[in-house]
């Protein structure tokens, strides 16, 4: 059952999987504030008052009766929008091209973002901040490393051709002695 759903033609978890990673990722570079933060002001929102609560249930109270009728007309359009829209939806999704894979990839997206948004450790551009300055140090450690490179590869073709001249003259000598005791 596993690897039909990761392995089948045309399978939705992989687009959608990257859709989130790079919503996530986006999330957290250009995030307003920190995740807690976000939950915290979500929750601030939330939390209405009784007072709030009263003047809203008996304002529904007064259009309940007016939007009867919009409702019954709604819930038709509704219907009707619905079918369409699982028409068209079958299509994108059935289609073999490019497009069939936009859906799932922008679902995951937004989806990735809303998670990093809440999650966010930090604002977006602290989090772009920290990536360049991660990025300088990480570019500082590679010239250094690679200069460190240089220099062992330098001492290093000094130390081969210094031994082939140490191999050479032991060699020599080596034959002139076998010379000198064959005589």
């Amino acid at each position: 059952m596993k690897e039909k759903f990761f392995n089948r033609a045309g399978s939705l978890f992989v687009p959608v999987l990257a859709g989130g990673f790079v919503g996530a990722g986006t999330a957290l570079l250009l995030a307003p504030k920190p995740g807690i933060r976000v939950r915290k002001d979500l929750k601030r929102i939330a939390n209405i008052t009784r007072d709030q609560v009263s003047e809203a249930v008996d304002r529904g109270k007064e259009i309940y009766e007016e939007g009867r009728t919009a409702v019954v007309n709604a819930v038709e359009a509704g219907k009707k929008t619905y079918s369409e829209g699982i028409e068209k939806f079958e299509k994108l999704t059935r289609k073999k091209d490019e497009r069939s894979m936009l859906l799932p990839i922008l679902a995951g997206g937004v989806i990735g973002a809303g998670i990093a948004l809440l999650l966010a450790p930090k604002s977006g551009m602290e989090t772009r901040a920290d990536v360049k300055r991660i990025a300088a140090s990480t570019k500082d450690q590679v010239f250094s490393a690679v200069d460190k490179g240089k220099a062992l590869y330098g001492e290093g073709i000094k130390a081969v051709a210094s031994a082939v001249e140490e191999g050479k003259k032991v060699y020599t000598e080596g034959v002139e002695k076998l010379r000198q005791a064959v005589a």
